[in-house]
């Protein structure tokens, strides 16, 4: 069993990375948006949850502090749009929005 150095700049993942990945993105159409979450599904069909908070830039726009996410995220973006977002995960399994950028087709 070899264990590669812990540089962190290994950028393909494995199934058993490090929980500290840094940032990352991913990029695709929108499937749903519910409460704090945006679903999107990648290039391969996957759907994932990408949680929002009040540090998430929309189109490099924070939400507000005095505004509803969800509202926020209904009136910003709508199923099906194409989005870029970047990403942290937090607590081991929860994705959460840095940033998201609605991408012009």
């Amino acid at each position: 069993m070899q264990q590669p150095p812990s540089s962190g700049s290994e950028m393909s993942g494995g199934t058993g990375g490090s929980q500290m990945q840094g940032q990352q993105e991913l990029s695709g159409s929108v499937v749903a948006l519910r409460k704090d979450k945006v679903f999107i599904k990648d290039k391969n069909g996957a759907v994932v949850a990408m949680g929002v908070n009040h540090s998430t830039q929309i189109d490099g726009k924070p939400i507000e502090k005095h505004r509803d996410i969800h509202s926020h995220l209904r009136r910003e973006i709508k199923e099906g749009d194409e989005v870029r977002t970047k990403f942290n995960v937090e607590k081991t399994t929860e994705n959460m929005a840095s940033s998201i950028d609605k991408m012009n087709k």
